[in-house]
């Protein structure tokens, strides 16, 4: 039979009520004395409170929802992670879900976590938005990661896009002296961070002068290994670039993979520089030269914003873009 808080209440000589005092503190003072009996009984009995009575108790359960789009993506993962480590130390449970771009899938995992009554939700893109717009009406704490329309109630947290490509693409121009350089990228989103970084491509060849017409220009399906390859392959047999800028860190994997296939090496043959500064950047050979947004800094502002909603310290919508840095490597032909 479970342990109750009357059993520690007997066994600490206290009222129930006093024990509630030490298990919620700041409700009511307790001397060091009870206290001290209380802590030693509920250590004997083995006593856990009731999560669910006490959530119930303070409409909250210490819960929330984060929807990604694929957790095979390593920056994905990386941020997933980083986000359970903040919200596990806060005291938060963390459900995960993973939805692709399906429209459907994302709007079934909401329902399911306004089912389960999560305290707030943290999504790494998102694209059910009148779904979204009708929850953040209802009451619900949201934070995207990622670009969305302003005025819907809901946060958004992104890290800059283009003018980092811009940095990256005119690096492969000025530096390495490349005028056909290609881009590679994925799913289209109109306020989205692939349209940024497409954005941020087209602009440093304008400047340059370069072309910069959909010839050089590949939009995957999807970020991943196999649409980094199909992309790069595309490019090679079509476009003929001598430099890539490569919207995803896993993409770019891919990419590397297909110019090899034809005989060709990177940077030597093709240049490359990619987006994410994933782990994956730092132990692919040649390492990449790559956008590090730095997801670390990301998941820590997201649950920042979505604590200070939920205990009311904010209550407008906010809309952060954090910079991001080109880290140089081997693969855009510097020497490390």
């Amino acid at each position: 039979m479970a342990v109750t808080r009357a059993d520690v209440a007997r066994r600490a000589g206290v009222s129930p009520a006093v024990v509630s005092y030490v298990l919620n503190p700041g409700s009511r003072p307790v001397s060091a004395a009870a206290r001290a009996r209380i802590e030693a009984a509920i250590a004997e009995l083995g006593y856990r409170p009731n999560a669910v009575a006490q959530a119930l108790r303070r409409s909250a359960t210490m819960s929330i929802g984060l929807m990604v789009s694929d957790l095979a993506n390593p920056a994905i993962a990386a941020g997933a992670r980083a986000i359970e480590d903040i919200a596990y130390d806060r005291g938060y449970v963390l459900f995960i879900g993973t939805v692709g771009h399906d429209t459907a899938r994302e709007e079934r995992y909401l329902q399911s976590y306004v089912d389960r009554q999560v305290d707030g939700l943290i999504l790494v893109g998102a694209h059910a938005t009148e779904m979204l717009e009708k929850l953040a009406k209802q009451g619900l704490r949201i934070i995207v990661l990622g670009a969305i329309e302003h005025g819907l109630g809901i946060s958004s947290i992104m890290a800059e896009g283009r003018a980092a490509t811009e940095d990256a693409v005119r690096h492969l121009i000025e530096v390495h002296g490349h005028t056909r350089i290609g881009c590679i990228t994925g799913p289209s989103n109109q306020l989205g961070a692939v349209e940024e970084r497409v954005n941020g491509w087209r602009s440093a060849l304008a400047d340059a002068g370069l072309a910069n017409d959909d010839s050089l220009l590949y939009r995957a399906p999807a970020f991943s290994r196999t649409t980094g390859h199909d992309g790069a392959a595309h490019l090679l047999d079509t476009a003929k670039p001598t430099a890539m800028f490569v919207a995803s860190d896993v993409q770019a994997v891919g990419t590397i993979g297909a110019i090899r296939r034809r005989g060709l090496q990177v940077p030597e043959d093709i240049a490359l520089i990619s987006y994410d500064g994933s782990e994956l950047s730092t132990h692919a050979y040649p390492r990449f030269t790559t956008i590090d947004p730095d997801i670390g800094a990301l998941a820590e502002l997201a649950m920042k914003r979505l604590i200070a909603l939920l205990d009311k310290s904010q209550t407008e919508e906010t809309h952060d873009v954090l910079p991001a840095q080109l880290a140089i490597r081997r693969s855009c032909g510097c020497v490390e």
